[in-house]
């Protein structure tokens, strides 16, 4: 600083001064960057850990869907099922499966899915009594294809058990009680089984069905259930599960 006299008070910034400045502006931009790195590694962690879901296999009895079925003598129930579940229900029974995934085993979830040789995706077909458009996939090769922390498979059976028929044997009348299992297992990247739980719950309305037999064929007239009914009964056994296991946790 130079002052006195005619000349005001001068700061001086002498080179050293400048090789300071600079120095403290470079360091500053190492840490910003290493910072940066910092949180893109982390991201990339966090992505690789997401839970894969494999495979989903999703029955529905066709004894609760089918409104009416014609069989011949000595022929197994076999009849095609009209059912399908509309894609709406269908997100929503992913939602379900993926909220049960992060409650369960704390990861965020997504289906990852084998390719066919077209480069489509290999998933399961829609058949009436199996839902279709789900991943469909062995364990090894979700293991081997994906990088994930954890690998999910998961099973959704809708059932009807008939209760005792009542009438004669040209026709009998029968009460059919709802059932829903759900079962959810998980695997390491070494393949091994970390987590296995499943439920089955009975507590639904039954449903009425009259059977009407002659010695050419039977037919089965059922008050059937509709899309909406039976996603409604997998959305409660998938949240009692969920209570259920945080009650005994």
């Amino acid at each position: 600083m130079i002052s006195g006299g005619l000349f005001p008070s001068v700061d001086l910034f002498y080179p050293s001064q400048f090789v300071i400045l600079e120095k403290e502006i470079f360091m500053k931009s190492i840490v910003l960057f290493l910072f940066s790195s910092l949180q893109i590694m982390v991201f990339s962690q966090e992505s690789i850990k997401q839970a894969g879901v494999f495979r989903v296999r999703l029955m529905v009895d066709k004894e609760l869907t089918n409104r009416v079925m014609i069989t011949a003598p000595n022929q197994t129930n076999n009849a095609y099922s009209t059912f399908r579940f509309p894609s709406n229900l269908k997100d929503s029974i992913t939602a379900l499966i993926f909220h049960t995934v992060k409650n369960q085993l704390f990861q965020d979830a997504e289906y990852i899915y084998d390719t066919k040789t077209d480069g489509s995706k290999r998933s399961t077909w829609e058949t009436g009594t199996f839902s279709g458009g789900f991943p469909k996939m062995s364990k090894k090769r979700a293991v081997y294809g994906f990088e994930k922390e954890i690998y999910v498979k998961v099973k959704i059976k809708v059932q009807g058990i008939k209760g005792p028929s009542i009438g004669t044997t040209a026709v009998q009348y029968t009460n059919i009680h709802p059932s829903v299992k759900f079962k959810m297992t998980a695997y390491d990247v070494g393949k091994k089984k970390i987590y296995s739980k499943k439920i089955r719950l009975f507590d639904f309305e039954k449903i009425s069905s009259i059977q009407f037999t002659n010695p050419l064929l039977t037919v089965t007239n059922t008050n059937a259930l509709n899309a909406e009914q039976i996603y409604q009964m997998i959305k409660h056994t998938i949240l009692v599960f969920n209570e259920e296991v945080e009650r005994n946790r």
